[in-house]
């Protein structure tokens, strides 16, 4: 049995709660140090809101009192709790000299570092992820996400990399009969995820203006959509909100086809839906990337889009044949299953490549 001190936001559950809980469940201990309370309070909705214009302040730049209380916090529990590994799991807000403090005071203690955010992408802020950056080489093992993010790391000059990749919670990510989901989750095409300023938004209009029963569920749409003309179709799915949960799972399992965008901000050829969709026997239909397609076999495990008119065209298709969507379905929430997809598996691999360390 190792001791991992898990160390981030642990603001949402799929992230470190998640591989805290598998690790547990592998016979392991995580020690939780979080610091997300630092900064928000919960709202009235369940979304955080920041406790302060200063606690916003600092988060956004990382510099400050609160950080400095962090990382001396940080440093504390190690130091108390001696644990076998430090793990930074999209951990912006620990200093680089806090993690050289950490190899002094516990030279034999593994110090691991990982984001499932792009800290090289085009569009992310380089002030957020400049402590991240700095800190590669410090680390005994750097865990990267995405593909392209191993060449990133060695360039920033990592010692050693491995892939962590997305996962589903099974606990979490399940198979319900659409007839026994409320009429308010149903739909012919959903897509359950932020707003983000790319192509979705005109891809979403062009699926409504065709007349299909579309649904969205998650973050920002309201403000995006409400700037749109005032004949545009999605104005009638407002407002929109989260769905979170037994709701999210309500929402892809009540649609005959999910859709899967990736993130530009990230750079993502992925991303966890790509894999929760699948674990919850539900049709997939996403942007196409090789990366992807490698996991699902294209027209056999799910379906891929180059383009709108290739996105339309299979919809009305998959719509017209509910029989393919069953199969597809079926053999894709097979290979999730099937290849390790879960995140008890992923934290089994994380356990290995951390013995590999340790040698």
């Amino acid at each position: 049995m190792s001791k991992i001190l898990l160390s981030g936001e642990w603001l949402w559950r799929h992230y470190q709660e998640a591989c805290a809980d598998a690790l547990g469940r592998l016979g392991h201990e995580a020690i939780k140090f979080e610091w997300h309370s630092f900064f928000f309070d919960a709202g009235d909705n369940g979304e955080p809101h920041f406790r302060s214009f200063l606690a916003q302040r600092q988060n956004k730049y990382l510099i400050g009192p609160i950080i400095s209380k962090i990382n001396r916090d940080l440093i504390s529990i190690s130091l108390d709790t001696q644990p076998d590994v430090i793990w930074l799991y999209n951990d912006t807000h620990i200093l680089p000299r806090t993690i050289r403090k950490l190899k002094k005071e516990l030279p034999k203690t593994v110090l691991a570092q990982y984001a499932n955010d792009n800290p090289w992408g085009k569009n992310q802020s380089k002030i957020m992820w400049r402590h991240f950056r700095r800190s590669v080489p410090l680390f005994d093992i750097n865990f990267f996400y995405r593909f392209e993010n191993k060449g990133d790391l060695e360039r920033a000059g990592a010692r050693r990399t491995a892939m962590l990749l997305p996962y589903f919670i099974p606990e979490d990510i399940y198979h319900i009969e659409r007839d026994s989901i409320e009429l308010q989750f149903r739909s012919d095409v959903v897509f359950v995820g932020h707003y983000e300023n790319d192509e979705r938004l005109k891809v979403l209009t062009r699926i409504a203006e065709e007349g299909i029963d579309l649904k969205i569920f998650g973050t920002d749409w309201n403000s995006a959509i409400s700037t749109l003309p005032a004949g545009n179709p999605l104005k009638k799915l407002l407002p929109i909100k989260p769905a979170r949960g037994q709701e999210y799972v309500k929402a892809i399992c009540g649609s005959r086809i999910a859709l899967a965008f990736l993130s530009k901000l990230n750079e993502d050829t992925y991303t966890r839906r790509n894999f929760e969709i699948p674990a919850m026997k539900s049709f997939m239909l996403g942007e196409y990337t090789k990366d992807l397609d490698s996991f699902f076999n294209e027209g056999a495990e799910a379906e891929y889009f180059r383009s709108d008119e290739e996105l339309l065209r299979k919809i009305r298709y998959y719509l017209g044949h509910s029989e393919k969507i069953d199969e597809i379905a079926s053999n894709a929430f097979e290979r999730v299953r099937k290849d390790g997809h879960d995140v008890v598996s992923r934290m089994r691999q994380f356990m290995s490549d951390i013995h590999t360390v340790r040698g």
